[in-house]
């Protein structure tokens, strides 16, 4: 007779995976900011428009790619949910720091687009 069950991956279920798991994606984020607050001089704006705009983009990744790989993680638990939303919850405390102090930053900028 045939084994027809499906196998999964394994991934991993503690605290600490999923804290490094969404320690990384806003690592990952931060990265896209930097490199893109660097390239990208929107038409017309000075570099304040130009460091929003990026901000915008990184935070747009952080959120779509954290919000696939928090699901895929839910799905794909055996009961640890506690610990995957654990782990992850954890990981925002510094990013929403970091957030916060990006925010104030840009918020100093005299910004002006033509």
């Amino acid at each position: 007779m045939a084994d027809h069950t499906v196998h999964r991956l394994s991934t991993p279920l503690g605290l600490t995976a999923n804290l490094t798991i969404g320690a990384l994606v806003h690592v990952l984020a931060a990265l896209v900011y930097g490199s893109l607050s660097m390239l990208l001089r929107l038409e017309g704006c000075d570099r304040a428009g130009g460091l929003a705009a990026g901000w915008v983009l990184a935070v747009l990744l952080d959120l779509l790619l954290g919000g696939v790989l928090l699901a895929g993680a839910l799905r794909r638990t055996d009961g640890n949910r506690w610990a995957v939303l654990a782990g992850w919850a954890v990981s925002l405390v510094p990013f929403v720091a970091l957030a916060g102090m990006a925010m104030r930053y840009l918020a100093t900028l005299p910004g002006s687009c033509a």
